[in-house]
């Protein structure tokens, strides 16, 4: 038995429009669920030297990194002076330095901070020669950090 050509033609479009819709439905299904994973990705915010005094707003589990120069050639290192551990956990620090020959040359040192606490608390730094004390502080960094629910 032969099926007239105007049968096939409309089993074909069928055909065609069910596996678009089923494509749809798939990208649809798959775009539904990167969009709530991406909700749960958490955002880094950066902060430099020039940001020193200022505010910033994270959210809740966002983390701050701090990135300072420093040369610890020098005998000068940034240190976390104080910071509120009600509102924030230190996670790290990390220092960079290129790979260079040069005597003496600087590089940059990273603070990195979470917000575990909705509330406004303070991060501070100084940069300084430990085994010398408080005296041979020659800089210091502030910031105010606002947690967000």
């Amino acid at each position: 038995m032969t099926v007239p050509v105007r049968q096939k033609h409309n089993f074909l479009s069928l055909a065609r429009m069910a596996a678009l819709a089923g494509t749809w439905f798939f990208c649809s299904a798959s775009t539904v669920s990167c969009s709530n994973h991406a909700t749960h990705l958490k955002m880094e915010h950066r902060v430099v030297e020039k940001d020193n005094g200022t505010t910033v707003d994270i959210g809740l589990n966002e983390t701050v990194r701090i990135t300072l120069p420093e040369n610890a050639t020098t005998g000068y290192s940034w240190t976390v002076e104080s910071y509120d551990k009600e509102l924030f956990n230190e996670l790290f620090s990390e220092a960079h330095y290129p790979a260079t020959t040069a005597v003496g040359s600087g590089g940059e040192v990273g603070f990195i901070f979470k917000g575990k606490k909705s509330g406004t608390g303070d991060i501070k730094l100084k940069h300084w020669r430990s085994w010398e004390g408080d005296s041979s502080v020659i800089g210091r960094f502030h910031i105010k950090i606002h947690v967000m629910p």
